[in-house]
């Protein structure tokens, strides 16, 4: 056997680590799964190492695997980039599948919008959208679970590459048969009114954090996971939903819901674009992010 480790083999060991999984990298760079674990076999003699542990979440890297990482991660872009730089991706002919994270309200608002543009400049290709998770977001970016990730992240701003899409702040949400509340919503009313509240790992707690400086609290009588099930649940109601105001402008469209200003003012957040460079057809990618921008920060 070869004492030498070819680009194969480190395509392979990236592909395992950023996966998770044999299967994931089969699927990820196209071979068979008995072909990873061959060049996996390889690649665990060549370094003296084990590289990898099989738990019940996926091949674990060992402390000798996470250095790797860095050194042929860095290796396999300036390889990738300087062919890249000589062939252009060709959108209307390719078959990539695009991984695009976005939250509940991003696939509602915006996926509509990115997949107009994909379907007529790339109409062979395909997306499959992972859901946010905001303790896991940075960790999918930097090992290439994810070519993109679009949403309220400012925290990942200075870990990975991101370009500002559009400011956004937030409104109420209720009932147009509320009957207390009609165009207008007062401090005091906004303190003692039922709420629905979202959870914060959709990155959402501007609101909360400003009541906490404050030193105020609202009456909360409901808590669920996602914005999106708000729609169906506030005109049978009489509590209050706080989301970003494009959505909720969008929601009010139906008759039996209006959107309405807070009552105190918050600073706006920045609703971004956020990727790592990829190591895996960069100029595919750079073109997935061309597109979003440009369907995106006109909003």
């Amino acid at each position: 056997m070869s004492n030498k480790a070819d680009l194969g083999l480190i395509k392979v060991f990236l592909a395992i680590y950023e996966s998770g999984s044999v299967s994931g990298a089969a699927e990820k760079i196209h071979l068979t799964q008995p072909s990873v674990s061959y060049s996996l076999a390889r690649l665990r003699k060549l370094l003296n190492d084990p590289l990898f542990t099989r738990t019940r979440e996926g091949m674990q890297p060992t402390f000798n695997a996470d250095q790797f990482y860095v050194t042929f991660r860095d290796s396999m872009l300036t390889i990738e980039q300087s062919i890249a730089a000589a062939q252009e991706f060709a959108p209307a002919l390719s078959d990539r599948k695009f991984r695009i994270a976005l939250s509940d309200l991003g696939e509602f608002y915006l996926l509509p919008i990115i997949m107009k543009k994909l379907q007529i400049l790339a109409p062979n290709c395909s997306v499959e959208i992972i859901t946010i998770e905001v303790d896991q977001i940075e960790s999918w970016l930097l090992r290439g679970r994810v070519d993109v990730a679009v949403g309220n992240l400012e925290f990942l701003k200075n870990k990975v590459e991101s370009q500002k899409l559009f400011y956004e702040n937030y409104s109420c949400l209720l009932s147009s048969n509320h009957p207390r509340i009609k165009k207008i919503i007062s401090p005091q009313q906004f303190l003692t009114e039922k709420h629905i509240s979202i959870s914060n790992s959709t990155g959402h707690f501007i609101i909360d954090e400003y009541l906490r400086k404050m030193d105020k609290s609202i009456d909360i009588s409901l808590k669920i996971p996602h914005f999106s099930a708000l729609p169906g649940i506030i005109p049978n109601c009489e509590m209050i939903g706080c989301l970003p105001t494009k959505v909720a402008n969008k929601f009010a469209e139906s008759r039996d819901l209006v959107s309405i200003p807070l009552p105190f003012e918050i600073s706006h957040f920045e609703v971004g674009l956020y990727w790592n460079k990829s190591i895996d057809k960069p100029s595919a990618q750079k073109w997935l992010c061309k597109v979003i921008y440009d369907s995106l920060s006109v909003l």
